[in-house]
């Protein structure tokens, strides 16, 4: 199914996306316990991995593994709402999952067709065996029970939600968890029912049986991503302001290595990735103006003015290029081992809060080093000695 095949994607990328938060604690080793054997539940599920495991472990196991792997995240589930209401993890959460998992696969060796795992295979039999109706029964009523539990927390706590997008979040978690809890008690009452010789419409239950599962998945993945999609939103911008800001951030660590900041490989990776990525981008803007405020000692305060004018001439008006401008020739002269110059300048343009100065530097980085006018004005202006010869030397 095409619902099957998207819910499959999303959850290997909202398993391999959470990686970088299991440092961060508990609670988000706990999520991804979750969505881990769920993504391998639906990855197990696939015709060629099915027929593989059932050829090496016996008919039907692959729907005994994959229900094994349900009570792993069932119990993951169980600990995250611990956690999430400041009580700690009860150690009988774990105990009743095993105690589920022992009688499950108890009941699964001594059925004698083995446990089908499809509604059409389930109903295709004359009459579901007992045996297999007690495993069906005690799965659902486990799994009903802890989904119940997630769902009822997850409501409370979107009421509280400070933010529009978790609390839409929250409420697809919900209707997910809640949906998924309905199909529990659904597939019991059509199995009761089976046995008890009822005719069903077979076809009717197989199609809202195949439906409500892979729906009730998405919801819940979905919600999950929802508020994430701020958060990966800054973290791309904050991605393409740090490779726009490159070309000059190297130049500056090329020209004034001591300026650079020492970088831990320890980053405080337990904030997060956007806080690391936003300390990051941080750093390289104290960089690069601190790079710049050197620089400014080897150029007269008129530069920035001169550059202004040999722009205009050219009908050129952009302060981005400008500054450009000024910073080449002061490369220049610092490379070629000039003398410092007089005179005081000005503040330098910029953005008025961090986001404004990253876009600020970024299009002077791209003036630099794309536009062909900073190099012209370099090799057209020359700084006086008078103009360089008594004024004190930069920071060293």
């Amino acid at each position: 199914m095409p619902l099957n095949a998207i819910l499959l994607v999303l959850l290997w990328g909202l398993v391999a996306g959470w990686l970088p938060s299991l440092r961060r604690g508990r609670k988000q080793r706990a999520v991804w316990l979750i969505f881990l054997p769920i993504a391998i539940i639906k990855t197990l599920s696939l015709q060629p991995i099915a027929t593989a495991i059932q050829s090496a472990l016996g008919t039907n196991a692959d729907a005994v593994i994959k229900h094994l792997l349900a009570i792993v995240a069932a119990v993951s589930l169980l600990r995250f709402v611990a956690m999430i209401t400041g009580r700690p993890p009860r150690r009988y959460h774990v105990v009743l999952g095993l105690a589920v998992a022992v009688v499950l696969a108890g009941l699964f060796t001594v059925a004698r067709d083995g446990i089908h795992s499809s509604a059409d295979d389930l109903l295709a039999e004359p009459r579901t065996a007992p045996v297999e109706l007690a495993y069906w029964l005690l799965l659902e009523a486990y799994l009903g029970t802890v989904l119940c539990t997630g769902c009822l927390l997850v409501w409370r706590v979107s009421r509280v939600s400070p933010t529009n997008p978790l609390r839409i979040g929250m409420w697809l978690m919900c209707a997910g968890t809640g949906l998924n809890a309905v199909y529990a008690a659904y597939k019991s009452a059509y199995l009761v029912a089976h046995a008890a010789g009822v005719e069903l419409p077979k076809d009717v239950v197989v199609a809202i049986s195949d439906t409500m599962l892979p729906v009730s998945g998405l919801l819940i993945v979905i919600g999950v991503l929802v508020p994430g999609w701020r958060l990966a939103r800054e973290l791309v911008g904050l991605h393409l302001s740090m490779r726009a800001l490159a070309p000059l951030w190297r130049t500056m660590r090329e020209t004034f290595p001591e300026m650079i900041l020492y970088v831990s490989e320890k980053l405080p990776s337990a904030d997060g990735v956007v806080a690391t990525a936003r300390l990051r981008l941080y750093r390289r803007l104290i960089e690069i103006r601190d790079g710049m405020l050197e620089l400014r000692g080897y150029v007269p305060a008129d530069t920035a003015d001169k550059a202004r004018e040999f722009l205009a001439a050219r009908g050129v008006h952009s302060e981005h290029i400008a500054e450009a401008c000024w910073i080449e020739v002061a490369l220049r002269r610092k490379r070629a081992g000039g003398q410092p110059c007089a005179g005081g300048w000005q503040a330098m343009p910029g953005g008025a809060d961090e986001q404004e100065e990253a876009k600020w530097l970024a299009k002077v980085s791209r003036a630099h080093h794309k536009s062909r006018y900073p190099a012209e004005f370099a090799e057209r202006h020359r700084v006086s000695r008078s103009s360089c010869a008594h004024s004190p030397a930069p920071t060293p």
